[in-house]
């Protein structure tokens, strides 16, 4: 951002230096008239014409950019949100089956076989 700012610091004063070497007196033709102007007004009016046109352009981008952004938050809350969710639902559905194979296995006498069902998809 620095680097920019220092950038378009020097190309204004290349501009400034630019008009000042070039000061002499122009007819412009607008469409009511004509009328005598200096070329120094004529140069620094139309560099500062460019820079409003980049920095609405530049405001433009930034807020689409915000619109986006915003949006892709909320699509990343609803996320944790689903991953939230799903987790409580799998430790749900495991103790389920841990009473179930309880149920099956708890009458007999052998002890039933150890399997780890479970992986770990808590969001951070």
């Amino acid at each position: 951002m620095q680097l920019g700012f220092i950038l378009a610091l020097l190309f204004s004063i290349l501009i400034a230096i630019f008009a000042i070497l070039n000061n002499e007196v122009v007819e412009i033709n607008y469409l009511f008239g004509r009328a005598p102007v200096s070329v120094v007004i004529v140069i620094l009016a139309s560099a500062f014409t460019g820079a409003l046109i980049v920095g609405l352009f530049s405001l433009v981008g930034r807020i689409k950019f915000g619109f986006r952004s915003r949006e892709h938050h909320n699509q990343l809350k609803k996320m944790e949100e689903d991953l939230t969710r799903m987790a409580q639902r799998e430790s749900e559905l495991l103790e389920k089956l841990s009473r179930l194979e309880e149920e099956l296995y708890g009458e007999e006498e052998e002890e039933p076989p150890k399997v780890q069902y479970t992986q770990d998809i808590t969001p951070e």
